[in-house]
């Protein structure tokens, strides 16, 4: 078939053969498709086959955005199959976060946003030797041009580039962003020429909403003081001290609240905003030279970010106890990641949208701007045996707020022991947060005959790491991982074969609606009228469904997932299950997982 001419390995299964038709369909047709594409499709080869295809013969450049770098890994590794089972001349380029590019041994424990203004202080004042060796003038030097040589040449992860980079003593970001440009100029490409592959793309829309967002505190004005009184500049003290005032008079008493543009604005207008803004970044800039980063110009960022439009933004006020006194804060919280999304996506050749928790399709064509008559929305079938996989629905228990307590408590207990004690080997226990996980803990105690491990809030990567293993280590005499739902072990961690054989979802992760949440369902409600489901209901089913997709990820796997709540039974919620899972419900639970495994013998 055409639409799999360069697919790199010999056997395609009937679910991938579909997804690469319909990627070949789409990008052919200049449309957009998403895709509820469930765990072992082979959604990379699946989406980059087809679209390389196309791009190759149309002269179209294929991007592929995933935010796991293990997904890079897959990309890339793929892209090289193809490279040399068809003898085909293009090349690639691995960008990931320019913070995990960078070749300094300085910048692991900076935030973010920290980091981007230390690189960029750092590069505006000649103190990386990675970006003064990366170019003379507006000339690369030799070292440079043999990385990106490389890169031109062969397929290389982004880890590969660090490497190669900082043997070069050059900045790995900085060459890899030249080895980009350098194609598109030599081909002349633009984003109209773009083929926009995204996966994991369940994520999109709050990276977007949180990259769109700015916040500020006492806290941060606090330390943006120290900073001013440090090279002695008395206006900016003046002038941070009334922003500190504005924010504690706001914030006089305790909790969340909606406030406007002005509210904040008007105790700042004896002041030039623009001028103080322009001081700050200045001054920010000395400050970083000595200190990495800024609290000036995390301030000066806010104040540009708070001027701007109320349109798909909410303002919120919060104030309450921190652990040196009262801290009040105010957001500028986005709400529509389509003010980022929805340009590119129309500009752009074809996009396609593809994840394995990518449902209801339509509320990701909604909220990210999509054109519906250009869109085409498909769920494919889990390609995983069915024999392999057992889903159930618990009622005997539930962590709704109204009706927590410690006999309700205890009752999830017992059902996640029982479950877990059924199921052999190795079991993860999911929570919707910390407080119901440490509260079910309790009564776990004598009632699991396995070693039990939990996770904790702040661990360390290392830490991590450290756990997972530990986890591992378990899987012959069986161990219990109590892990929370959105958390580090939901997403992205592998435990194939006999190192996970069952997922127990405790409860469904719907918090009380915070100010925010209460805003999103708002302004949903008033674009699509799907307030609730789109701001609320749907984003919480998809991160249980996210923690239950770390079982069964290869084709000989054989698992068993447990949804352990009464309301997963109730239409409003049960609906929500894509069409590749529909659990049981039962309250015979042990039995129905006794006899799953016995007939896996």
């Amino acid at each position: 078939m055409a639409s799999a001419s360069l697919f790199p390995y010999d056997k395609i299964r009937p679910e991938q053969d579909e997804l690469v038709k319909d990627v070949y369909a789409s990008v052919s047709g200049g449309k957009c498709l998403i895709a509820h594409a469930p765990t072992g499709l082979g959604k990379t080869a699946a989406a980059l086959a087809p679209a390389l295809e196309y791009a190759l013969k149309n002269r179209k450049a294929v991007f592929f955005l995933t935010s796991r770098h293990t997904q890079h890994l897959m990309a890339v590794e793929t892209a090289k199959l193809i490279k040399q089972r068809y003898r085909v001349n293009f090349s690639v380029t691995d960008i990931v976060g320019k913070k995990h590019m960078c070749a300094r041994d300085d910048v692991s424990n900076l935030y973010s946003n920290q980091f981007y203004e230390y690189c960029r202080s750092l590069t505006e004042t000649d103190g990386c030797e990675f970006f003064l060796n990366f170019r003379k003038g507006s000339i690369l030097t030799s070292e440079s041009k043999v990385v990106i040589a490389r890169i031109a040449a062969e397929p290389m992860h982004s880890e590969e580039v660090v490497a190669a980079s900082k043997k070069c003593k050059v900045c790995p970001y900085e060459v890899t962003v030249a080895a980009s440009r350098d194609a598109a100029k030599r081909t002349g490409k633009t984003v109209e020429d773009a083929i926009i592959i995204v996966d994991e793309a369940h994520n999109l829309p709050d990276r977007l909403r949180e990259m769109l967002t700015d916040k500020i505190s006492t806290t941060t004005v606090e330390k943006a003081l120290k900073e001013a009184e440090k090279v002695s500049d008395v206006e900016l003290v003046e002038f941070l001290l009334a922003i500190k005032a504005a924010l504690n008079s706001l914030g006089s008493e305790l909790g969340e609240s909606i406030i406007t543009k002005a509210q904040l604005l008007k105790p700042l207008s004896d002041y030039d905003l623009a001028a103080m803004i322009e001081r700050m970044s200045v001054v920010s800039e000395s400050v970083r030279e000595s200190e990495q980063q800024s609290f000036l110009g995390s301030v000066a960022n806010f104040l540009e970010s708070w001027q701007d439009s109320d349109e798909g933004y909410a303002r919120i006020l919060y104030s309450g106890q921190g652990q040196k006194g009262k801290v009040v804060s105010v957001s500028y919280r986005c709400l529509d990641p389509s003010l980022a999304s929805s340009g590119v996506i129309r500009q752009a050749h074809s996009v396609i949208m593809m994840s394995g928790t990518l449902t209801p399709t339509a509320m990701y064509c909604d909220i990210l701007g999509f054109l519906p008559e250009k869109t085409v929305l498909k769920e494919y079938r889990n390609p995983m045996p069915r024999e392999n996989r057992l889903a159930l629905v618990v009622t005997a228990a539930t962590t709704k707020f109204s009706k927590r307590s410690s006999g309700q408590f205890a009752k999830l207990a017992e059902v996640c022991a029982n479950a877990s004690s059924a199921i052999p080997g190795n079991v993860i226990l999911f929570f919707p947060s910390y407080t119901v996980m440490e509260e079910v803990h309790k009564h776990i105690h004598g009632k699991i005959q396995k070693q039990v491990l939990k996770e904790h809030t702040d661990m360390s990567k290392e830490e991590k790491q450290k756990l997972l293993q530990e986890f591992k280590n378990t899987h012959l005499a069986g161990g219990v991982l109590l892990a929370v739902i959105g958390g580090s072990f939901s997403e992205g961690i592998d435990l194939p074969g006999t190192l996970l054989n069952g997922v127990i979802i405790v409860g469904l992760p719907l918090g009380q609606p915070d100010l925010e949440t209460k805003e999103l369902i708002r302004y949903y409600d008033a674009r699509f009228s799907r307030g609730w489901d789109y701001g609320y209901v749907f984003p919480a089913f998809t991160k249980a469904l996210q923690s239950a997709g770390r079982c069964i990820r290869t084709e000989t796997d054989r698992g068993v997932i447990v949804f352990v709540d009464e309301r997963y039974a109730w239409e409003s919620y049960y609906r929500c299950f894509p069409q590749d899972m529909t659990p049981k419900m039962t309250e015979f639970y042990e039995e129905a997982i006794g006899e799953f495994f016995r007939k896996g013998k």
